[in-house]
């Protein structure tokens, strides 16, 4: 049985649940924030102020209110899997957007976004600066809710390497741990493989099973899978591709929750191949496996890492204690003195030294609870993300001010905004984060001459652009909607 719901009535119920997400959520945003507590099916609370966690918890009563909220939690998903911070922002601007919108024409609607958005986005651009690397304890104090403490932390990483992860420890205090790091340009073969609310797969101590060639017989390591499974250890499987009966049935292994395993590509291609294979086999103590049917491989052949994440982007790699390369970058050196090399194949050789040194900075977080903990945790994954967008595409003025520039730009100012207008309804709607920030208690000024540069008050430019371009996504689709199609049974 369905049940229906036509115009107003399923608008406004749409509109009502969005409006609860947001309200929820938004109190997080800014230097004065507030914590949301978290409750899970089994009463365990945590304490957070980072904007996706919040939304992923909420299901309303209302069987319409709640499909409006599921929808707008998509703009959460999307702004993680793209910037990595800015939920709140994101959650933020849709809701304005879909509040002052809800009157005009659905039409009419698109084609103001399709023409005013992209000359919103160009005028952040040309408003951006390169970040400063001294300037990076800014960025991830500001998307830290404020905390210098994290700030310098993670400028130390950065000072260090570019590559930083951040994991927990058992200790009281936060720490910075340097290690031996390689990262690969390769991502998780499926989604079915991550296993952290960040998206990512992260696996303490895995073993390492190293392909010269296609996966395509798993019963050749029918030995290896079982011997992991039933020690309840992990495994990060390297190999050039997966056929799709194979890689269904590992899927289903790990959805299960029978096997911790991922599968990543190998990199680099032609001749670059091989070399990043003979590399990852030195960096992780792994033979070189060429599959061959009708043989049964077993765990001797398996090498090891400290540790492993794999992200939509890339992979980390950290090297076992264990594991030593030196003699073999020494060699790598002698090589690349040989006068007879080509350019080409010094910069190759100098490519897998820097492969097999390449160091990464470890941030422990530390705290008097579990809880505790997690919600730091939360602060310095999202503070990290926000530093590499930073880094990846500039910076623009901090605390909604990057909106509020762009109002009283050249291109768009025309004098009073009238919120009946509809291409006005849409400038009013961008500065609605820059309202949100001060309802929750931060004073923030944008008529100091200096301007937010200066009082490093600073923002990822990746991180607002997909923030707004995320929002506008979903206020189409929910400003273009007036009838609700409910299956009964699923409410029942």
């Amino acid at each position: 049985m369905k049940e229906i719901y036509f115009k107003e009535e399923a608008r406004e119920k749409l509109f009502n649940g969005i409006q609860k997400l947001h309200d929820a959520v938004s109190s997080t945003l800014g230097p004065n924030g507030k914590t949301v507590i978290l409750t899970d099916d089994y009463g365990k609370s945590k304490v957070t102020k980072d904007g996706v966690s919040v939304a992923r918890e909420i299901y309303l009563k209302d069987p319409v209110e709640n499909i409006g909220a599921q929808l707008v939690k998509e703009v959460c998903e999307l702004q993680v899997s793209l910037a990595g911070d800015g939920t709140t922002t994101a959650i933020v601007l849709a809701n304005a957007f879909i509040q002052n919108l809800k009157d005009f024409d659905s039409n009419e609607i698109n084609k103001a976004f399709d023409e005013i958005i992209p000359k919103v986005i160009e005028q952040l651009k040309l408003n951006s600066k390169e970040l400063k690397r001294e300037d990076i304890k800014y960025v991830a104090s500001i998307s830290a809710n404020n905390d210098i403490q994290i700030g310098e932390l993670i400028q130390q990483s950065y000072n260090f390497s570019n590559i930083v992860k951040v994991e927990e420890s058992n200790s009281l205090e936060d720490s910075l741990e340097t290690i031996e790091g390689m990262q690969l340009d390769v991502s998780y073969m499926s989604k079915n493989f991550k296993n952290t609310p960040k998206e990512h797969c992260e696996f303490n101590n895995p073993h390492v099973l190293l392909l010269d060639g296609k996966l395509e017989d798993l019963m050749s390591f029918k030995t290896i899978l079982e011997t992991v499974s039933n020690n309840d250890e992990s495994i990060l499987i390297i190999t050039e591709h997966v056929n799709e009966k194979s890689l269904r049935m590992l899927e289903s292994q790990v959805l299960s929750g029978n096997i911790k395993l991922c599968i990543i590509k190998t990199p680099g291609f032609g001749p670059a191949r091989k070399d990043y294979i003979r590399d990852l086999s030195d960096f992780t103590n792994a033979d070189i496996i060429q599959p061959q049917s009708n043989k049964q491989y077993t765990t001797t052949c398996l090498g090891k890492l400290k540790s492993c994440i794999i992200t939509k982007n890339n992979s980390l790699l950290i090297k076992h204690e264990d594991v030593n390369v030196n003699e073999i970058v020494e060699n790598l050196k002698e090589l690349s003195k040989n006068k007879e090399l080509t350019k080409y194949d010094v910069d190759v050789i100098n490519k897998r030294i820097e492969n097999l040194t390449a160091k990464a900075s470890i941030i422990k977080i530390g705290g008097g609870s579990e809880i505790e903990m997690k919600e730091r945790k939360d602060r310095y994954d999202d503070a990290v993300l926000a530093v590499d967008c930073a880094l990846e595409e500039g910076i623009v003025e901090g605390g909604g001010i990057a909106f509020q520039r762009i109002l009283f730009s050249d291109q768009f100012y025309l004098g009073e905004l009238n919120i009946k207008n509809l291409n006005d309804a849409i400038l009013i709607s961008l500065v609605e984060p820059l309202n949100r920030i001060r309802k929750n208690g931060a004073v923030i000024n944008e008529n100091v001459p200096s301007g937010m540069f200066k009082q490093n008050i600073i923002d990822p430019l990746k991180v607002t652009r997909c923030a707004l371009e995320n929002a506008v996504s979903i206020a189409k689709t929910i400003l273009s909607t007036d009838t609700v199609v409910l299956n009964q049974r699923l409410w029942s």
